[in-house]
């Protein structure tokens, strides 16, 4: 039977499925049998999915912000080329 210091050494090779099926059903049967070990290999798995899920949203930002900066620049061109100016800076010095 491990114990519960074993298991949390080994809650990481747990959620990443890499032990034995031997030492799996181990760490399973300790799980059963101990609430405040199931509350730590829980409370690991959440850890981990928040963290992926802020990684996700964070790289869907981020390429949304890309894709804005490169519509506002093309309309900045679509502009310039409309107006037929170059140089914005001389637009506001005209005015």
């Amino acid at each position: 039977m491990l114990s519960c210091r074993e298991l949390s050494d080994q809650a990481d090779g747990f959620l990443d499925k890499e032990m034995s099926f031997a030492k799996r059903m181990q760490v399973r049967l300790h799980l059963m049998m101990c609430s405040g070990c199931n509350r730590f290999v829980n409370q690991m798995r959440v850890t981990r999915s928040l963290i992926s899920t802020e990684a996700r949203v964070e790289a869907a930002h981020n390429s949304a912000d890309d894709a804005n900066i490169d519509s506002i620049l093309a309309e900045f061109d679509a502009l310039k080329q409309s107006s037929g100016q170059n140089d914005p800076a001389a637009q506001t010095k005209d005015k």
